[in-house]
């Protein structure tokens, strides 16, 4: 059977330099949990120089969520060499 209209849902994972405003990035886990996508799309974004700097929380635990889930600042290859982390 053919199916000429298919919809495919897809996690699309966007980053934003928090530096310049004006560098992103974005990535597309086609068929992944958010979850999935979210891991993989970190691990491509830190792979190509983007720098993750999860900020400083109040706990251990809210850190190493930070890390994990992506949130905090995000920097472009170009402003992460530039601010020498």
């Amino acid at each position: 059977m053919v199916v000429p209209l298919q919809l495919v849902e897809a996690t699309h994972v966007r980053v934003v330099c928090d530096r310049c405003n004006g560098a992103s990035a974005e990535l597309c886990g086609k068929r992944k949990r958010a979850d999935d996508a979210r891991a993989a799309a970190m691990r491509s974004f830190l792979k190509h120089g983007w720098h993750h700097d999860p900020g400083l929380r109040s706990s251990a635990r809210a850190t190493e969520a930070g890390e994990r889930g992506g949130s905090g600042r995000w920097y472009c290859p170009a402003c992460a060499k530039n601010t020498h982390f």
